[in-house]
């Protein structure tokens, strides 16, 4: 038996052209009725992008475990409709999930720079003794003198010291990952009064979740797939008296029961509930989107945690 090549393999292959990429679509047995809406949605959504709302229609294997069949083909009677309709479906998820985490990301670093500047001082991040001593200090202060603010130019034009603006004003320059990371690496005493804010006594818990939430955040604003993904990256921990909703901590539910448990400590209506419903009733939601296929577990909807609306 010949050994395995440890060769690199190289991509070869070729650029399709939107006409090929329609023909091949169709040779999958994708029922194109208007072929300039095709056109249209390969040319400013993408083959690539648009192939992977295509997987939930193709016909899969009768295993117990199902795969799809190769080489791959459409159910029967599927339409291009039927794709575009899943592709808009999670656009307007990903809006309401970047709608709620705003207001997660805007307390946390209130929270945590107002915390911070009462116990320590206004320029507390100044002081490295404030983190731990593996924090990348360098990156911090870089993303700092790289804010592109009018109010971040004022001070810098007003005042020669201290170097960096007070910790209000770079709270409104920083990324949620920003806040995370430095949440992350304050002392535990820290940790635990933040962590009381938003009404949770583990920091780990803390910690865990607010990484959670910025790299669920990412995923939403750079438009990548999230109603039926498999969360690989930044599992939450589980919090006491809501295990039973991480059993799956890969599923969008498990991040959507971090977003529905911090919303509701920022906000006094946060609406994530009547978001999801109206978004599942509406007339032309795409018949694979199930509750159970987003990783609901089962009498979600009674659960203490979402019989606030």
């Amino acid at each position: 038996m010949a050994e395995p090549s440890n060769r690199p393999r190289l991509y070869q292959k070729p650029t399709a052209s939107t006409q090929e990429l329609i023909a091949k679509l169709r040779q999958r047995g994708l029922l194109i009725e208007d072929e300039c809406e095709a056109e249209r949605a390969l040319t400013f959504i993408g083959y690539f992008r648009i192939s992977g709302y295509c997987l939930p229609y193709y016909q899969v294997t009768q295993e117990r475990k199902p795969r799809l069949v190769q080489p791959k083909v459409f159910t029967e009677g599927t339409t291009l409709k039927d794709v575009i309709c899943l592709y808009e479906f999670d656009r307007k998820l990903r809006l309401i999930v970047l709608e709620q985490i705003q207001k997660i990301e805007i307390g946390l670093r209130t929270c945590l720079s107002e915390y911070m500047s009462s116990q320590y001082g206004c320029h507390w991040f100044m002081n490295l003794a404030m983190l731990d001593k593996d924090y990348d200090y360098q990156g911090f202060f870089g993303q700092i003198r790289d804010a592109k603010e009018v109010f971040i130019d004022h001070y810098k034009k007003t005042y020669t010291h201290p170097m960096h603006p007070p910790s209000w004003m770079i709270a409104e320059t920083l990324s949620f990952g920003a806040w995370s990371r430095i949440y992350k690496s304050l002392h535990h005493y820290d940790q635990k009064k933040i962590a009381e804010k938003f009404s949770i006594r583990n920091t780990e818990v803390m910690a865990s979740w607010f990484h959670t939430l910025s790299h669920f955040r990412n995923l939403a604003a750079h438009h990548n797939r999230i109603w039926n993904r498999a969360f690989m990256a930044f599992p939450p921990s589980r919090l006491k008296g809501y295990e039973h909703h991480m059993k799956n901590p890969q599923t969008l539910y498990s991040r959507l029961v971090v977003l529905k448990y911090l919303s509701d400590q920022v906000s006094w209506s946060d609406g994530l509930k009547n978001q999801l419903t109206e978004l599942m009733q509406e007339q032309h939601k795409p018949p694979c989107v199930t509750w159970e296929r987003m990783g609901f577990i089962a009498g979600w909807q009674e659960d203490p945690l979402w019989k606030a609306l």
